[in-house]
């Protein structure tokens, strides 16, 4: 396998064993602290998957918004021990120091139970959607001489713009692959955006924990036809900056829809007052925020600190 190529790691999820109830969630936030190198708060919930406490782990770096990153689980008597955290697509966005986590992985001996490797190719140039099925009957999506079962969703018999998607193998068996074209997904249904994803799970294997910080080596190894896009993804801030770009020109046209009409007039009336400044109209209509279609990329594209010993709004500190 070569160690170059683009690839990214869009989802991690693991275990642990051996560790008391006392304080596993302020040691969880010191290691998601140090990996993401970003201020975070913690809200308490009520248990998860069989777990019987549970935190949800939130960036605030943007306008106090609080925007989920992680979710961590442990306690209850039939785990005896064993602790569980899910770091989400925009989790593992933040994440600026991989080296660390595979280092805390391998220190506690966790058990990675998901994670999902991804290609971008923003421009459409290798990762075709028409061109998947011809790739799976030629053989480049076999996995040990065996052909994996496929389906497809989307627009692939009509044209209404939400793009298309290639599924192939079954998350049940361990590998998990998702084709799909990114940019009409998010609301342009011009952009030629395609996303090639893995989801591996540890059915019936282990997954070594120098995928964190070798995902293209990884990659490559999950089909045949993946060796020939390895190279082609863009890097993760340019995904991001795409990304950005089509949700907030989607949300601008769904603003002027339902509220351009609206604006004209109060902009008109604001003109025949003494004083009048446009800046002072925008600053009236502005509500504190994020809208969830934004909150993954604003949090790297608009991100402003927080004032000086200002909790987050919503969120409870007193039990993280």
């Amino acid at each position: 396998m070569k160690n170059q190529g683009t690839a990214i790691i869009d989802w991690l999820s693991f275990t642990w064993e051996g560790w008391s109830d006392c304080n596993v969630d302020k040691m969880v936030r010191l290691w998601l602290r140090e990996w993401m190198r970003e201020p975070l708060a913690g809200e308490s919930g009520n248990g998860l998957y069989g777990f019987e406490h549970s935190v949800t782990f939130y960036s605030f770096d943007f306008a106090l918004e609080e925007v989920p990153v992680a979710i961590l689980a442990w306690g209850g008597d039939r785990q005896r021990g064993r602790c569980y955290l899910s770091i989400n697509g925009t989790g593992c966005s933040l994440i600026k120091d991989w080296q660390c986590v595979q280092r805390i992985a391998e220190s506690i001996k966790a058990r990675i139970t998901r994670v999902d490797v991804a290609v971008d190719d923003v421009q459409g140039e290798m990762i075709r959607l028409d061109e998947m099925p011809a790739w799976y009957e030629d053989g480049k999506f076999n996995a040990g001489g065996r052909r994996p079962t496929y389906k497809v969703e989307g627009d692939w018999f009509t044209d209404l713009g939400a793009g298309r998607t290639f599924y192939v193998g079954r998350r049940q068996n361990g590998k998990y692959c998702r084709v799909y074209e990114k940019g009409k997904q998010l609301g342009n249904r011009e952009s030629p955006w395609a996303r090639f994803e893995v989801e591996i799970h540890n059915v019936d294997r282990v997954v070594p924990h120098d995928v964190l910080t070798k995902p293209s080596e990884y990659f490559v190894g999950c089909y045949p036809i993946c060796e020939t896009l390895v190279d082609v993804g863009e890097e993760r801030i340019k995904t991001l900056r795409a990304e950005h770009e089509i949700s907030l020109d989607r949300l601008r046209g769904y603003c002027r829809i339902a509220y351009g009409k609206l604006i004209h007039v109060m902009r008109l009336q604001a003109q025949h007052e003494p004083g009048y400044d446009e800046l002072k109209l925008i600053d009236e209509l502005c509500v504190q925020g994020l809208p969830r279609r934004l909150a993954k990329t604003a949090l790297h594209m608009l991100k402003t600190a927080p004032p000086a010993g200002a909790p987050p709004q919503g969120v409870n500190h007193g039990n993280v």
